[in-house]
């Protein structure tokens, strides 16, 4: 389930607000167990040090999949897929999440990258959690949300969905705004909904997309974090 974005992939990171900063490395991992087969999975929080030690194969891998999405042009806004040091800083610059299958010890010891690993048999998906606006105004915050292509269906985006509202507030965000929600994918809409996001407003025909021969709208979602 790719999320919204509003700052593009070629600037630096909007720096997080201090509150983010100093929590960030205190947060644990979140563990959880899939409602369809009851698969346990770890989402486990990275700050931007603890990125620079991610294993190289899970970040070619993680890049891999968001340059697949950019290229199917129905989610991100991009159009052409960003390198991969660009993607390194674009996703984990600020504070994001891995989810990997398997409990907290067993997925631990994957992150630390002990033992071979076929990353497309365990990583399930990622987000990314960043200040919508800079400043006197960091304290809003956005989402970028990915569900790797083998784990599509099987509900990963409704358990990174909750687990955003989980962290955010620890990380001393306020509100959360969601900047594109495209009208032509009901699946992320429906989670926002369930989760209790309101609709605050709608850009007309704001998307050229791939799954659509018209201007897709967009819509614009919010939810209080406190």
């Amino acid at each position: 389930m790719p999320g919204p974005i509003l700052e593009n992939a070629v600037d630096a990171p909007i720096p997080a607000p201090k509150t983010a900063v100093q929590a960030a490395p205190l947060l644990a991992p979140i563990q959880a167990t899939l409602k369809d087969d009851e698969t346990a999975i770890t989402l486990h929080p990275i700050t931007p040090t603890a990125a620079k030690s991610l294993p190289a194969r899970l970040v070619e891998y993680l890049h891999a999949e968001f340059c697949a999405e950019i290229e199917r042009g129905c989610t991100y806004p991009m159009e052409d897929a960003i390198a991969l040091e660009r993607f390194r800083e674009y996703w984990f610059g600020t504070f994001a999440v891995v989810v990997l299958k398997g409990a907290l010890e067993q997925s631990t010891r994957l992150l630390q990258g002990q033992g071979q690993v076929n990353w497309e048999e365990v990583c399930m998906g990622t987000f990314y959690i960043k200040p919508n606006y800079p400043g006197r105004c960091s304290h809003v915050c956005n989402a970028g949300f990915l569900t790797c292509a083998p784990f599509r269906g099987h509900g990963i985006g409704s358990v990174m969905g909750k687990t955003y509202l989980a962290y955010a507030p620890k990380l001393g965000y306020k509100y959360s705004v969601f900047n594109l929600v495209f009208a032509n994918n009901p699946a992320s809409s429906r989670i926002w909904d369930k989760l209790g996001f309101e609709v605050l407003g709608r850009v007309p025909g704001a998307g050229r997309l791939r799954n659509s021969e018209e201007l897709v709208d967009a819509l614009i979602y919010g939810r209080s974090l406190v």
